[in-house]
């Protein structure tokens, strides 16, 4: 696309989406804000999904959860697309429509396991801070006051639709705070935390250049909290490590801000599991009915002839 040609919301301005983003009502239009606040930094979130799945896999908790549904393990491609798929149509979508079909599809999935308030809330919370920190360490232009009270008011109501009891807190510096007491309180290694890492870090691998896959996994890891890094049994980067990957994140993120109609990656990803599309319904895991049991006349061997009432009770 030549450089004459690129347009951010039909206009030749890139800094269109900050303006709009300005002419908003931040306590109604917090999701559009939201939307806004990604595609103007689209590359700088290149390690945010790698930063946001290590993190579920360092609290005991959480692993316990992924690591007994076995998902990660079997089909780790199916499980991050998936979580991909149905987070983004809520974003996109909002809380009608597939937006709200897949808002319950979560809500099914989370149903099926005893989680604890603090660990939806600091998942949640992980999504705000993380992309905030993000782009504001590696963004084109400032993140404003603003976008930070929107992300934050979206991912709260999106924590709440995925089954969280509370929303998350009020205001961007008491998430924080919460986020930082939680990594100290609730992250300690476990071997299923490592084991989960190990699988993620290999998929992450598949998706690079030959040339890349060696360093990829080192790279991305170098950047991590070291909080998260130790409880997923990932030795620390080395000073090096640390400045290269910081080098070419910075390198990505000079892409941004992305004009209109730039090919989005999600989209290619996600025909390798559903090269013939999906509907939302079908998307992620399913609990599968539990099989009739016979009655006990009939597994004893007795009269098919119960009597009606009997053969209820059963």
């Amino acid at each position: 696309m030549n450089r004459q040609d690129k347009r951010w919301l039909g206009e030749p301005d890139r800094y269109a989406r900050l303006r709009k983003i300005e002419s908003l009502d931040v306590e109604t239009d917090y999701r559009e804000i939201t939307l806004l606040f990604y595609g103007d930094f689209q590359s700088a979130m290149m390690a945010k999904a790698f930063n946001g799945f290590l993190m579920t896999y360092s609290g005991p908790r959480i692993s316990k959860v992924l690591h007994a549904s076995g998902e990660l393990e079997k089909r780790v491609a199916k499980r991050v697309i998936d979580t991909t798929i149905l987070a983004s149509k809520v974003l996109t979508e909002g809380f009608v429509g597939e937006g709200r079909d897949a808002a319950r599809r979560v809500n099914a999935m989370h149903k099926q396991y005893d989680i604890e308030t603090d660990d939806f809330l600091a998942v949640g919370i992980e999504e705000v801070v993380g992309s905030i920190e993000l782009a504001e360490r590696y963004g084109w232009r400032p993140v404003t006051d603003k976008e930070r009270e929107a992300v934050l008011r979206y991912y709260s109501h999106q924590t709440r639709a995925f089954g969280s009891p509370k929303p998350l807190p009020p205001t961007y510096a008491e998430a924080q705070a919460f986020f930082s007491h939680y990594l100290d309180t609730e992250t300690r290694y476990e071997p299923r935390n490592e084991e989960l890492a190990k699988v993620f870090i290999k998929f992450n691998r598949s998706l690079m250049p030959l040339w890349l896959r060696p360093m990829i996994g080192p790279l991305l890891s170098a950047q991590l909290d070291p909080r998260v890094a130790r409880a997923c049994g990932i030795k620390p980067g080395s000073k090096f490590m640390k400045s290269l990957a910081d080098v070419l994140l910075k390198r990505a993120a000079a892409a941004d801000p992305v004009p209109d109609g730039t090919p989005s990656q999600h989209e290619a990803l996600i025909r390798t599991v559903y090269p013939n599309g999906y509907k939302v319904s079908e998307v992620g895991t399913h609990v599968k009915p539990p099989k009739p049991q016979p009655s006990p006349s009939l597994a004893a061997g007795g009269q098919t002839g119960a009597h009606p009432t009997q053969a209820s009770v059963a």
